[in-house]
């Protein structure tokens, strides 16, 4: 007896979802390519100073973050097995992903400005006592502020992916196995279990090399912009009054996704090497002590992680509270709650236009993944996960230019709620999907066969034991499409055209300016809500699953 819903009775679902998701994707693909090889688009961008300085800074800043955050990744799942920081890490994870990009952005500016938080903190050492020094802390010319923000908010989401993969029964059989022989827990990880892990690790780090191929809003702020990376020159000629820079735009566009393709082979040929080089030295059956440095890089690593979040919520609130605060005082001479007072007003629309689109648009991601789980066996849904997550593997700016024109050819205005929330809902469906499939794929599916023996129906069978039984995953992947959605800066301006206003889009462009008052008001509240779905996510699986009750 099948344990899954009949496919007949999803078939009109995924058929919708492939109408409103997958047909305009591989279209708006098409258009880029047939509208970025004309020869006058290709004659308009080639020209261009500084195209290729910004074409290969975008592939350092994604290159470096990428093996930056897999190198951290595997570091901490090496040398945190048991250890009571690992532990705390595992519990803040949440928060750590609730914390969106821009936020983090914003509040590390305050710190590592050259009148920042840190260096007033050496600023007597340095003998600072009346200007900060002219140091380019921020927007440098390799863009290492911009990687080392990328590391920092990459890491924690490779690092649940990676937790979500594992099965705690196999690598305990596994560990158990290689303590019998000899190994030490670290040798353990770097010989057995992360070479295994890295198939289910895959997807992920091509998602986040593509993100920091093509990130646009984090560049605005922290990025290079002499030259800027390419994918914010995309941006800057789209915006062009000028209409033959839209072709332009389209044919860089096109370039971005070659150097996308040209990075993740290069993951991949990386990978292979590693698998080649690697193996005789994981079977040469040495059991040397493990070294305590490792461990101990990893345990400044977290706190470290765990530190800087703290000060930069912490340097949010303390601007958002400012009045005065010269340089190189450590704390505000004067506060003030002014822009608090001012602001919050008028600030209902904003919040609730940026709530309803982020809630809507996790709601439907979240449906359209649970009805693809349960249409398709085990197996299959394996095989599909890379054509689901295929948007999170392309570079966001190519893909949505390609839907502009693909919009604009149709004769659609492209411009309002609806159109911001279908090309969020491309982007935020994947990582939903993405979150999902793992706990699916080790759900004992006897559980739903009882159920059904016992007479309930396939939707009673979910409703009643597999849905609780998968709250707490439900709920979280819930919570990320929440926070995916709210941290959308690319789709809201392109198909909002500006009359789509979100809290991400004012945080951008409040922080690219001068107003740090502001800057850390607007962070605050970009933080606020994606924590509030976040801890809902945490405290409602005890209420509908008794098996996770103390």
């Amino acid at each position: 007896m099948q344990a899954r819903a009949p496919l007949l009775l999803l078939l009109p679902f995924l058929m919708l979802g492939a109408l409103l998701l997958g047909i305009p994707l591989a279209g708006g693909l098409l258009l880029l390519v047939i509208e970025g090889l004309t020869p006058a688009n290709l004659s308009l961008l080639l020209p261009q100073p500084g195209l290729w300085h910004s074409a290969g800074l975008s592939l350092w800043v994604a290159g470096a973050s990428t093996l930056g955050a897999l190198g951290a990744t595997a570091l901490l799942l090496a040398q945190g097995d048991g250890r009571p920081w690992m532990r705390w890490l595992r519990r803040l994870l949440s928060p750590l992903l609730a914390l969106p990009h821009i936020a983090f952005a914003i509040g590390i500016a305050f710190l590592i400005a050259p009148s920042g938080w840190l260096l007033r903190l050496v600023a007597p050492l340095l003998d600072l006592t009346h200007q900060p020094p002219d140091w380019q802390t921020l927007k440098d010319h390799w863009g290492l502020g911009l990687i080392v923000v990328l590391i920092l908010k990459e890491t924690p989401f490779l690092l649940l992916m990676a937790l979500a993969a594992l099965d705690p029964a196999k690598v305990a059989r596994q560990q158990w196995l290689g303590a019998s022989l000899g190994f030490s827990a670290p040798r353990i990880w770097w010989r057995l279990l992360l070479p295994a892990l890295w198939p289910a690790l895959r997807l992920p780090l091509y998602a986040v090399a593509a993100y920091g191929l093509a990130v646009v809003d984090l560049a605005l702020l922290l990025g290079p912009d002499a030259p800027p990376p390419l994918a914010v020159r995309l941006w800057l000629w789209y915006q062009d009054a000028d209409p033959a820079w839209r072709g332009a735009s389209a044919s860089g566009a096109l370039l971005l996704l070659a150097l996308n393709l040209l990075l993740l082979g290069a993951l991949r040929l990386l990978e292979r090497a590693h698998l080649t080089l690697g193996k005789a030295r994981w079977l040469d059956g040495r059991r040397a002590p493990a070294s305590p440095w490792p461990a101990l890089i990893a345990r400044i690593g977290v706190w470290g992680l765990l530190l800087t979040n703290l000060l930069v919520l912490a340097a949010l609130l303390l601007w958002s509270l400012t009045r005065r605060w010269s340089f190189p005082a450590l704390w505000p001479s004067e506060w003030s709650s002014h822009h608090w007072l001012a602001l919050l007003p008028s600030l209902g629309p904003l919040l609730w236009q940026s709530l309803w689109l982020a809630l809507l648009c996790a709601a439907l991601s979240l449906l359209l993944a649970v009805l693809c789980l349960e249409a398709l066996p085990a197996r299959r849904a394996a095989r599909t996960l890379w054509l689901v997550c295929l948007p999170l593997l392309l570079p966001q700016a190519s893909l949505l230019f390609g839907l502009r024109l693909q919009t604009d050819g149709l004769g659609f205005t492209g411009i309002g709620p609806g159109w911001v929330l279908w090309s969020q809902l491309i982007f935020v469906f994947p990582y939903v999907y993405l979150c999902l499939h793992g706990p699916y794929r080790q759900f004992d599916e006897r559980l739903t066969r009882a159920a059904l023996t016992l007479g309930a129906s396939p939707w009673g069978a979910w409703w009643r034991v597999k849905g609780p039984l998968l709250a707490r995953p439900l709920l979280f992947a819930f919570g990320v499409g929440v926070a995916v959605s709210l941290a959308q800066y690319l789709p809201t301006l392109l198909f909002g055209g500006g009359r789509v206003v979100t809290i991400t889009t004012e945080a951008v462009a409040i922080g690219s300016g001068l107003n740090r008052r502001l800057a850390g008001l607007y962070g605050l509240l970009q933080l606020l809500l994606p924590l509030f779905i976040y801890a809902l996510a945490l405290w409602l699986p005890r209420r509908i699953n008794p098996a996770l009750r103390p």
